[in-house]
């Protein structure tokens, strides 16, 4: 293959040392030290500071990704946010059509100029699967080309959604002609050169394209070693699906080899780097992913790895990410979720089924009725929920003739956008997510919720809590569910997991 204008030759291979017999290993997925190859190429860490400055709409960014790599791309989100929070470029994401207008929604809540696009590659049905990687990978794994259709743009910046963004990564847009990429290592601390692209293996993770690659030669060309990939082309290439492809394209093309800051194997930094993430830019999780450690196989679950860093890092961003978007709905909409005013009457009828509520006499009561949970709403998709068997009808006989609240977690207002709220229902959000909780009680302003309220072992105990914490100053008759403990004794807090069904309507950065 012929290089593209402008004409740059091959990248010096200087650092790669051919003082052994010439022998190349048949796999690079080891996780044990092997003896130093005949060829390899040890990688190069900046030691400096970097200052994150918004690279503005002349750069774009691409990752893809389907509904089970949705955790790591709202990670990826985040945290590229939080490094750039006056962020305006656009974020491609290119899927097979798992993300659902729900996943869409969340996304786009966090950021305006996130954009979606399911390919249809003519190339599809030449995917080779003669190794459980290509297997594994599928087509997903080969979406990422589709940065080259991008246009109008200086850099197209190509991320894999398993990336944690932990600094500035502005040499990838800096000034120059090059392709920019980190070479792959981490099983090892160095990479490997292959002996049919003479250069050493680059991460696909992790890719700058510059301005003038873009366009339909190089998908073209890329399209047509995809088709051939099932071809052999060296040992070290065979074994992998995407790398190989992106390796051959990129063999004869100017190519600038950045520090191994800008993509850090996680095994890299757990052997090598003793779990020190100071001065990286990015993070890495090739391998076990760490919202899918409970489903990893045995043999891949003792692969070498951090799941907890990604873990802390994403309920980091995601908790500041709730407490922006509850705070930014309370301005947009002062009147839900703020201090109840004064009650027709002292006693207020808490329940979590309508059908409980039917039974209060009293014209003047003043009922509160829970929905506390996602699991309650009758729903194929999030997108299309539909309302408890019978709790529709109830609601509006209530409605019709008493003082009828509806409280809801903060996490589930976009299903009842979907819905609506019923006329003459009064709705109120509280802001109750796992794992976040309020330390030492709820934060309040008054009877006015400010911050995550206590979980207390289920959804529907800590909504009775919170909502009977709210109601201070009324007499509360709990009519159903399970019984809360009252204001002054909330409780212990439960931390459980990780929630990955956020909300959905909210104030939009971007």
């Amino acid at each position: 293959m012929r290089p593209l204008e402008p004409p740059y030759g091959r990248l010096d291979l200087a650092c790669w040392h051919s003082d052994a017999p010439e022998h190349e290993p048949h796999s690079l997925g080891g996780d044990d030290l092997s003896p130093i190859e005949p060829r390899h190429w040890f990688p190069e860490r900046h030691l400096g500071q970097l200052e994150a400055k918004n690279p503005g709409t002349a750069v774009a960014f691409v990752t893809v990704a389907n509904a089970r790599f949705y955790p790591g791309l709202e990670a990826l989100l985040l945290s590229l946010l939080a490094i750039y929070p006056d962020l305006s470029s656009p974020f491609v994401v290119f899927h097979d059509g798992s993300l659902t207008p729900f996943h869409q929604q969340q996304l786009a809540t966090i950021y305006a100029r996130v954009r979606f696009d399911v390919p249809n590659p003519d190339w599809a049905s030449d995917l080779p699967t003669d190794s459980p990687n290509r297997e594994r990978i599928g087509l997903l794994g080969y979406l990422n080309i589709f940065a080259f259709s991008l246009q109008n743009f200086e850099r197209v910046i190509v991320l894999d959604s398993d990336v944690l963004i932990v600094g500035p990564l502005d040499p990838l847009w800096a000034p120059g002609e090059p392709f920019r990429a980190v070479v792959d290592c981490g099983a090892r601390p160095y990479a490997l050169v292959s002996s049919h692209t003479r250069r050493p293996i680059i991460n696909s993770g992790v890719l700058s394209l510059p301005g003038w690659a873009l366009g339909a030669t190089f998908l073209d060309r890329i399209a047509a070693l995809i088709r051939r990939a099932g071809q052999p082309a060296c040992p070290l290439l065979d074994g992998f699906a995407d790398q190989k492809i992106w390796n051959q394209l990129l063999a004869d093309q100017p190519l600038e080899l950045l520090p191994i800051n800008f993509n850090c194997n996680i095994k890299y930094l757990v052997q090598y780097l003793e779990g020190c993430v100071e001065g990286l830019s990015l993070i890495h999780f090739a391998g076990p992913k760490p919202w899918l450690r409970h489903e990893q196989p045995r043999a891949r679950s003792r692969s070498i790895t951090d799941h907890w860093l990604w873990l802390r890092h994403y309920r980091q961003l995601l908790f500041a990410e709730r407490l922006r978007q509850y705070r930014a709905h309370e301005l947009a909409s002062p009147d839900v979720g703020s201090p109840l005013g004064a009650a027709a009457c002292d006693q207020a009828w808490l329940a979590v089924h309508p059908a409980s509520l039917l039974e209060i006499d009293g014209d003047h009561a003043e009922l509160h009725l829970i929905l506390h949970s996602a699991e309650q709403f009758v729903e194929e998709r999030p997108e299309t929920p539909h309302w408890p068997t019978g709790w529709l009808e109830a609601i509006r006989r209530l409605a019709q003739s008493h003082s009828l609240h509806l409280w809801i977690p903060f996490g589930l207002r976009h299903r009842l956008a979907v819905l609506g709220c019923p006329e003459g229902v009064i709705c109120h959000h509280v802001l109750l997510e796992l794992p976040f909780s309020a330390e030492g009680g709820v934060a309040c302003d008054g009877a006015h919720q400010l911050g995550f309220v206590p979980w207390l072992g289920s959804a529907e105990a800590s909504m009775l809590a919170a909502v009977r914490h709210r109601l201070a100053g009324r007499t509360v008759r709990i009519v159903d569910g399970v019984p809360a403990p009252s204001p002054g004794s909330m409780g212990d807090h439960v931390s459980v997991g990780c929630s990955v069904d956020g909300s959905g309507d909210g104030s939009t950065r971007g």
